[in-house]
C-alpha cells in the first residue's frame, strides 16, 4: 500500500511543480518592461517613423517625410531613447521636395502608445503627435 501511495504523491508534487513552474515565468514574463518605442508612428493613417529600440538606449530605423504629394524615407543615423525619462531623440539627413538634402532633429516623449514633440528639418520646423499603429 506504501508503494502506491508513495507513486501517487510523486504523481502530486510532479504536476505542482509544474504548475508552479508555469506560472512563475508568466510572472516573470508580465515584470519584463514592454518596449515602448519599436514599431510605426504616425497619424491619420500615415506612418512617419519606423522605429526599432535596442532594448537599451539605441534607436535605429526610418523616417519618412511627407509634403504634399512628395514622399522620401531616410534613415535615421543617430538615434536614442532614454526609458527613464522616456525621452526620444532621432538624428539623420533627408531630401526636401528641391532635391536638396538637409538635417533633421526630432524630439518627443513617449507616453502609452503617443509620441509628442517638436522636430527641425532644414530651416523648418514644428510640433508634432503621433500614434502608434
Amino acid at each position: 500500500m506504501s508503494g502506491k501511495r508513495d507513486v501517487a504523491t510523486a504523481k502530486v508534487l510532479l504536476i505542482a511543480s509544474v504548475v508552479l513552474l508555469t506560472l512563475a515565468a508568466a510572472v516573470a514574463q508580465d515584470a519584463e518592461p514592454k518596449d515602448p518605442v519599436t514599431g510605426k508612428w504616425g497619424s491619420d493613417g500615415l506612418t512617419f517613423l519606423d522605429l526599432k529600440f535596442d532594448g537599451k538606449s539605441s534607436v535605429s530605423g526610418t523616417t519618412i517625410w511627407r509634403q504634399g504629394s512628395y514622399e522620401h524615407s531616410a534613415p535615421i543615423k543617430a538615434g536614442s531613447f532614454d526609458p527613464k525619462t522616456s525621452v526620444l531623440k532621432l538624428e539623420g539627413e533627408a531630401k526636401r521636395p528641391d532635391d536638396v538634402t538637409v538635417t533633421y532633429v526630432i524630439e518627443g516623449k513617449i507616453q502609452g502608445d503617443t509620441v509628442t514633440g517638436t522636430f527641425k528639418f532644414g530651416d523648418a520646423g514644428g510640433d508634432f503627435t503621433f500614434r502608434k499603429q
